[in-house]
């Protein structure tokens, strides 16, 4: 079964777009001949009607021009048309243009300056435990969206910098774990319950009016945003 990724879901307003798309294959990279891109306003007006895409190593990109991202949209459309092997596939995605995109905070070293001693249990595929922490930041995001909030009116990205930390941790200690009775197991019930709890914990300042700013008569009437589940 083909997969297909978008690498990035938020246009910032005003710049361009780069879109890129990756597809996948029972784990690897496929190659693809060539593709179009046809992108949709959230009413569904065409804005681009199937443009040659730019195929870079394995990846087909386009880059969305400054002007089509003048307004704030959610849920615009991505419609990709791709062929691999002669053979024609489509895949659908959707994306936001905000003010300020919300971006992960966290990187390897967070994770071992939090936790020394997962540096020595690393992959021997991996070098860095980057792919999780990333992995760990679209689930938040996802998380954020499903709650009905989104996550680019988080102006400030640190505010989720804790979630991302133990969502990732919950992640590696799952898949070293090997049995319910081994320390691993133990260690992701712990960051399991503790990422639980934060997340149902959050309050967050949050650009509710679009503006771009946190200002004083929106945090008085709206007060901080309680993500409780």
């Amino acid at each position: 079964m083909k997969i297909a990724v978008l690498t990035e879901d938020q246009a910032t307003q005003d710049l361009a777009y780069p879109i890129a798309v990756n597809i996948w294959e029972a784990g690897s990279q496929l190659t693809p001949t060539s593709g179009t891109v046809t992108i949709k306003d959230p009413d569904g007006t065409a804005i681009v009607t199937a443009a040659a895409m730019t195929l870079s190593v394995k990846t087909l990109t386009y880059s969305l021009a400054a002007a089509s991202t003048a307004t704030l949209w959610e849920n615009a459309i991505i419609e990709v048309d791709y062929i691999v092997s002669t053979v024609h596939y489509l895949a659908t995605f959707l994306f936001d243009v905000v003010i300020y995109p919300l971006t992960c905070t966290v990187i390897d070293t967070d994770l071992k300056a939090y936790a020394p001693q997962i540096a020595d249990d690393i992959w021997s595929t991996q070098t860095s435990y980057d792919t999780q922490i990333q992995e760990a930041f679209k689930l938040i995001k996802r998380a954020i969206k499903n709650k009905g909030k989104r996550p680019s009116l988080i102006i400030d990205g640190s505010q989720v910098r804790e979630l991302i930390i133990l969502k990732t941790f919950e992640m590696i200690c799952f898949d070293f774990a090997k049995d319910p009775a081994d320390i691993w197991f133990a260690r992701y019930e712990k960051y399991k319950t503790a990422y639980e709890e934060a997340f149902a914990s959050l309050n967050i300042k949050y650009d509710e009016d679009e503006s771009g700013n946190i200002t004083t008569e929106e945090v008085n009437a709206l007060g901080q945003i309680n993500l409780q589940r």
